[in-house]
């Protein structure tokens, strides 16, 4: 028979803890990011961050994007997606689709997506060379 609980600071003050539909208590980050980087700098080529772990999802935290330079007049469409392999171009979930002007940043903190249980994170793009670094961390399945 469940007791109901409640856990609260201990400094006094009214702040207490939660727990998420997935179970987790819930007091601060769940976990610190690890940051992984890739230069994009060929066109329609799967780049890989993250590969899957037995038992484990990844969370993405943060995704930051540069275009340098070398980017055409007509842009560069980025896309960052869920994969079935880490060479895959093929998009089975897409999680950010954008267009950067030459010489511009794109910088998404604060986030908390998941990535699907199996699947690579990779990103590809039409026109090189974009500088794209996620950080993110693993979560149980």
């Amino acid at each position: 028979m469940p007791v109901p609980a409640e856990i609260i600071d201990g400094q006094g003050t009214t702040a207490r803890a939660c727990v998420t539909s997935r179970g987790q208590l819930v007091v601060g980050p769940i976990a610190f990011s690890d940051a992984y980087a890739v230069t994009v700098n060929a066109t329609a080529t799967a780049f890989n961050f993250v590969g899957p772990i037995a038992g484990k999802r990844f969370v993405i935290t943060d995704i930051l994007l540069y275009a340098n330079k070398g980017v055409g007049a007509a842009d560069a469409s980025v896309q960052l997606y869920e994969a079935s392999s880490d060479t895959s171009t093929t998009e089975d979930k897409t999680i950010l689709d954008i267009e950067m002007l030459k010489q511009t940043a794109r910088d998404l903190t604060g986030l908390n997506l998941i990535v699907t249980a199996g699947k690579w994170v990779n990103i590809k793009t039409d026109d090189d060379t974009i500088f794209a670094t996620i950080m993110g961390y693993y979560v149980n399945a």
